[in-house]
């Protein structure tokens, strides 16, 4: 053997086993992310021992101090001593638990990993002892054991994290970045978890405050205080079970959007999870209620059987393996589709401080709005609840259009009508108010119109208050509507104009309506040329009428020329309807009849999602009679 190979095998790696506290801090690595991490894994174990109040207080962001106490079932003094052993725990025995995790945490690896980068201390007391036992662990290594007098529970104790292990402590973010991290992570626990009071305190100061309840006005509280102000009063309940697969929680009015997903909070068997599956299910129920780029704002728990779930393939627990995604995936859009398009006359409420209103008109504060939320949904429940829980499913029974004219009155709004209304006191409710309400009822959800003012919006009374409708808004979201419906059957129907309309354009566009003519017969627009670069437009869809042909066709060409002409009436035809909606619709400015108005009422009333446009924008908003006397300070 020659002395380099001699010195090969002298430098070959040699396999050994880590020492314990080694092996705790790499394990740490995957379990303790962050502070938060040590948040998350400390209050999970207090939901699985039972806890209904849960305190955690952080300081320096949690690098400094983090304490989680809590009222559960706690220890005894053996079972704190073996909760520091790696790989104990109390919630699976065996391998065919791992398929039927029904608990928050089930490892067995966050204690002894917390404990092996902080300085640890673990109280807790059973019922059945008359005090309790306390545990110190530095650095993973246990210095002392104490009894201690406290009331039944734990409280954990974590300082100084990430001590010994300085290469994690310099990739720790500002203390107020990391403080965020904790919060986000307590609200999404508070969601989530109706029957369980939290209390966040950051550096001495309540950052959050929950008292636990699960009826009306706890939860109203709850979603006010992690979804905001405008939520409750502007979110729609869901409660739908399929195939032993419920989606149940709250749904933003698609008028309250948001720039970013944070408002997205999405639960598997009561843990919060991020996860594509369900995440684009959300997008795709709301995608043609709401600009592109803007996000929903919703709670929504999906319960299944837990052996038809994965939770174990994330080291934080964040991600989830269905067994049938696709299935998840249709189930969660459908069940949303359903019940926004099951939403009737639910339209956006102005978020005017009636408070400070009338606070002004009567010198004192007035309650606020209550939320609607049903106690079919009020406590979003885990898989394991008990029969005697079960709630009722809502039943959507959503109305689908029965074609004809954009507003059932002819083509009156498309034809350039423009008789202009004079409203008189023949059209002024009856002086009897249950007579007068009795009147307003028979006119279905939206009421009855009494006047169009600035050339644009739609007054309308209903038995219960007044109705604001934007014209325009109403009726691009009626025609997009039928459009859609038209192409799902056999296409769009065509109506020959009387005159052609010629188009005279410029010789780039010109060159680029020439290339997509053939999709545009497709969309219902007969376009043929007519000289060197004009075009003659001879049909369109019957639906869009005859006003504004040129700016329809050079907007369409303009999509066309965006997405693509090869796929585009499979992958974008959404969009390129949208666009001859809006083009297709009563403009603003343009005067109104009665008959007029009342017909787009009535439409609205029977149009799926009509509270909003293509766009995302209001088409209409409600204001009741007792906010308007609230208004007026006159109650």
């Amino acid at each position: 053997m020659t002395k380099h190979q001699e010195s090969s095998i002298a430098e070959l790696p040699v396999i050994r086993v880590l020492p314990e506290v080694l092996a705790n801090q790499i394990a740490a690595g995957e379990v303790v992310e962050r502070p938060a991490s040590v948040v998350k894994e400390l209050v999970e174990n207090s939901l699985d021992a039972g806890a209904t109040q849960i305190e955690v207080k952080i300081e320096q962001g949690g690098k400094k101090l983090i304490r989680v106490a809590d009222n559960g079932c706690g220890m005894s003094a053996a079972q704190a001593r073996l909760s520091l052993a790696r790989h104990a725990t109390s919630k699976i025995a065996n391998v065919d638990d791992l398929f039927q995790i029904q608990t928050m945490g089930f490892r067995g690896e966050a204690l002894p990993s917390i404990a092996s980068v902080s300085h640890l201390t673990i109280a807790s007391r059973i019922g059945s002892e008359v005090d309790g036992v306390e545990l110190e662990v530095r650095g993973g290594k246990n210095l002392e054991e104490n009894r201690v007098v406290m009331a039944c529970g734990t409280s954990i104790t974590v300082k100084n994290l990430f001590f010994n292990t300085p290469a994690r402590l310099k990739f720790m973010r500002a203390d107020k970045t990391e403080s965020n991290h904790v919060s986000e992570f307590m609200q999404r626990l508070a969601l989530a978890n109706p029957e369980v009071g939290f209390r966040l305190s950051i550096d001495g100061k309540d950052s959050l405050n929950i008292k636990s309840g699960s009826d009306e006005v706890e939860m109203e509280r709850r979603l006010t205080t992690i979804l905001g102000k405008d939520f409750a009063g502007n979110c729609l309940t869901l409660d739908s079970e399929q195939e032993q697969v419920r989606i149940s929680g709250w749904l933003g009015l698609p008028t309250l959007h948001r720039g970013s997903g944070s408002g997205m909070y999405l639960f598997v068997n009561g843990r919060w999870v991020r996860d594509q599956v369900i995440n684009h299910g959300v997008r795709e129920a709301y995608r043609d209620l709401m600009p592109r780029d803007r996000y929903p704002v919703v709670a929504l728990f999906v319960d299944l059987p837990p052996d038809q779930v994965d939770v174990n393939v994330h080291p934080a627990k964040q991600e989830v393996r269905f067994h049938h995604r696709n299935f998840i995936h249709s189930l969660v859009k459908r069940a949303l589709q359903e019940a926004l398009a099951a939403m009737g006359c639910r339209t956006y409420h102005p978020m005017v401080d009636r408070d400070e209103v009338a606070t002004s008109a009567l010198g004192s504060p007035s309650s606020s709005m209550s939320a609607e939320l049903p106690a079919a949904v009020s406590k979003p429940v885990h898989w394991d609840r008990p029969a005697s829980q079960q709630s009722n499913r809502a039943a959507y029974s959503p109305k689908f259009n029965s074609g004809g004219s954009a507003l059932g009155v002819g083509e009156s709004l498309n034809s350039g009508h423009t008789t202009q209304h004079s409203m008189n006191l023949s059209d002024s409710p009856p002086a009897n108010q249950d007579v007068g309400r009795a009147l307003f009822q028979s006119h279905g959800p939206m009421g009855r119109a009494l006047a169009q003012f600035h050339g644009t919006y739609i007054l309308a009374q209903t038995s219960d208050g007044i109705i604001l409708v934007d014209q325009h808004a109403a009726h691009e979201r009626i025609v997009y509507e039928k459009l859609k419906k038209s192409f799902s059957d056999s296409g769009p129907e065509r109506q020959m104009l009387l005159i052609p309309e010629v188009l005279e354009l410029s010789a780039a566009e010109a060159g680029r309506v020439g290339r997509h003519l053939p999709t545009l017969a497709k969309l219902g627009l007969v376009v043929e040329p007519f000289g060197e670069k004009a075009f003659t437009v001879r049909e369109l869809p019957a639906l869009l009428g005859t006003s504004s042909v040129a700016n329809l066709v050079l907007d369409l060409v303009v999509d066309l020329e965006k997405y693509g002409d090869s796929e585009v009436l499979s992958s974008r035809l959404d969009d390129l309807l949208i666009t001859m909606a809006c083009h297709g619709s009563v403009r603003a400015n343009r005067s109104m009849t009665l008959d007029e108005m009342n017909a787009l009422l009535k439409q609205i009333e029977e149009t799926h999602y009509s509270g909003q446009c293509s766009h995302g924008r209001p088409t209409y908003v409600t204001i009741t009679l007792p906010e308007l006397e609230k208004m007026f300070g006159r109650r």
